[in-house]
């Protein structure tokens, strides 16, 4: 057996996380003057930021690429994990279980959202397989402190909190994939107020493993009385062994693993099929004691799973990326093209080449403008929880939650396609041995491709984006948000004379994206709402563009500034000027291509499904 990957591959740079949080967003100010985080200095923070660095990269990447190869396997209805996984979540549990905590109000203490972010970032990049398992913690013990009665609230939140129990979000079924309107698992109320819950969940990720004394599935079913479609639907919190009231643990709940799947990456995550109450009383509390709100609550957790999977494609992304630029700077292969036929032209490492350099400054722009992206998301989900403390602040929560809203959908489809796209750049860079499992990037592509499936595939963000977030093009309250964050920022074009052709491109581009959200808004009513379906994924990649192109370019006047006070690392400073202008010239151009197509809508040909079928039949 190949032992040659049972090393770290884990690579990134804090300077880029130290950058974002210090110098291009100074509202996190705010965050750190409240007296909920008072205690993080910039000296502490970076402690943390480089605690967690060694964290991932000598405790979790040693074993990412060990647990691909042994995986995960049912034995007599037990899932049978990667062996690391036992002492890793120990140590994870010893070193980072205080990353959060619940106060007695309910509110979430310790780092903030956006400070987190990064952390998980590392972590994810590090073994992502590994960190499924803890994924749902946080998230799901804000759903039970928002939803959940009394009673859930002291069972279940500082367990999930504390990372003591895991949690599991269980929606799929074998027949109801992204329709969650065909979900047929059912629960019946009992007289002590709890339910027998019957059914089957299916591709749950870390499903069923014994590296915490109890798991909480928080599982999308029907009550006794509800009907069909999404209104029908509850939200049942089933334990694996049953808790009592006294928060003592009780029996086997008869929730068992009938499968996992068989699938292209993430071997490290056990991805299973589940059964409810197939061979004994399965209970399950309703969560709030409120049925038919399922996906109203659900919402809560699923907009949470939504950005993790951003931060995970991330992390993945950005490490690949770095592994590539290691290897192109140490890989001596060739002639610079213009000395081909020198007999005497050294040969060079391939760093020098220009089409390398290409890839290698395509991925490091995604990479630091999708950093960028998700920590103006987390520094809005913070400036929200400081605000809350404070009075008078209605308008900014609603302008911060509204951005939040709208960036959702964005970061979790745009990142991980940009992801895929980073990690085959990355293999690509390093040829022959990018595609060997030596180097261990193309586990990173095995792996970043399900990011664009899970928490509903990337298609389904799009129109998510589309109809709910953007009103199909109605000029709304979220647009209008985003908006003003936008043009707030092209107001500073003239302070900025240096980088006056990339504001001008910025504009441009914003503009093929207003004019392409008002041809949605024709289509809807002249009643061509058919058409938005075939367009929604490149509107949503639009966005994303404009949105990174203009906070790479922010990155570039803050670095710019930095540069001309000598303030900082001159070769990184510039770094972010050539990640922005490179982006910017040949990423975010390309937007008037994608709004001609849009305009030229009319020529598009549909084909029938009787075409469609008449080609499968064939095939």
């Amino acid at each position: 057996m190949d032992k040659s990957t049972d090393k770290n591959i884990y690579k990134t740079d804090l300077r880029d996380f130290e950058f974002l949080i210090w110098q291009q967003f100074p509202q996190a100010k705010e965050i750190f003057e409240n007296s909920a985080y008072a205690s993080f200095t910039q000296e502490n923070v970076s402690d943390i930021l480089q605690r967690a660095k060694k964290f991932a990269q000598k405790v979790l990447g040693p074993t990412y690429a060990q647990a691909d190869r042994e995986s995960c396997h049912l034995e007599n209805g037990e899932v049978q994990l990667p062996k690391s996984y036992k002492p890793m979540w120990k140590k994870f549990k010893e070193e980072w279980g205080d990353m959060a905590s619940i106060d007695a109000d309910g509110s979430e203490s310790a780092l903030p959202p956006f400070v987190m972010q990064m952390i998980l970032e590392m972590f994810m990049g590090a073994h992502p397989s590994f960190m499924t398992y803890g994924g749902f913690c946080l998230p799901s013990s804000t759903l039970v402190n928002k939803y959940g009665t009394e009673l859930q609230k002291s069972l279940f939140s500082q367990k999930l909190a504390q990372s003591q129990w895991t949690s599991c979000l269980c929606l799929t079924e074998p027949q109801a994939g992204s329709d969650v309107s065909l979900v047929s698992t059912r629960a019946i109320k009992q007289q002590d107020d709890t339910y027998l819950l019957t059914g089957e969940k299916y591709l749950i990720s870390a499903g069923m493993h014994d590296l915490t004394d109890n798991t909480l599935y928080f599982v999308i079913g029907r009550g006794e009385k509800s009907g069909s479609g999404t209104f029908g639907l509850s939200c049942f919190i089933v334990p694996k062994y049953w808790v009592n009231e006294d928060g003592s643990l009780g029996e086997l709940n008869n929730v068992e693993c009938i499968g996992l799947a068989d699938k292209m990456g993430f071997q490290g995550c056990a991805n299973t099929h589940l059964a409810f109450g197939k061979n004994g009383p399965c209970r399950a509390y309703l969560l709030g004691n409120r049925e038919n709100v399922g996906l109203l609550q659900f919402l809560t957790l699923m907009n949470q799973a939504r950005i993790s999977t951003g931060v995970y494609a991330l992390g993945m992304a950005s490490s690949a990326y770095h592994n590539a630029l290691q290897y192109a700077s140490q890989r001596l292969q060739g002639k610079r093209f213009h000395e081909s036929f020198s007999t005497t032209a050294q040969r060079v490492n391939i760093i020098e080449h220009a089409d390398v350099q290409r890839m290698l400054l395509e991925m490091k722009s995604k990479v630091e403008g999708c950093r960028a992206l998700i920590a103006k998301l987390t520094l809005s989900e913070s400036l929200i929880k400081v605000y809350q403390t404070q009075e008078n602040k209605a308008q900014e929560i609603t302008h911060h939650q509204g951005l939040m809203n709208l960036l959702t959908p964005v970061v979790k489809a745009y990142v991980s396609d940009q992801a895929w796209r980073i990690c085959e750049l990355a293999m690509q860079t390093c040829g022959g041995q990018g595609y060997l499992k030596t180097l261990g990037i193309e586990q990173y592509a095995r792996d970043v491709k399900v990011l664009a499936i899970w928490e509903g595939t990337n298609y389904i963000q799009s129109q998510d984006l589309i109809r709910d977030k953007l009103g199909l093009g109605n000029n709304g309250k979220l647009f209008k948000i985003y908006q003003l964050e936008i043009q707030s920022f092209l107001s500073k074009a003239s302070d900025y004379p240096q980088f006056s052709s990339d504001f001008i491109q910025l504009s441009a581009s914003f503009e093929h994206f207003q004019t392409a959200l008002a041809e949605v808004n024709r289509w809807v009513k002249s009643k061509q709402m058919h058409k938005i379906p075939a367009y929604s994924t490149r509107i949503l990649h639009m966005m994303g563009d404009v949105t990174i192109a203009w906070l790479l370019l922010e990155g570039a006047c803050t670095a710019s500034n930095a540069l001309s006070q000598n303030q900082g690392d001159a070769d990184y400073l510039n770094g972010k000027v050539a990640s922005a202008q490179f982006f910017v010239r040949n990423e975010l151009a390309k937007s008037q291509f994608t709004l001609d197509v849009i305009l030229n809508a009319d020529s598009y040909t549909e084909l029938n499904s009787d075409h469609w079928l008449a080609l499968a039949k064939e095939g």
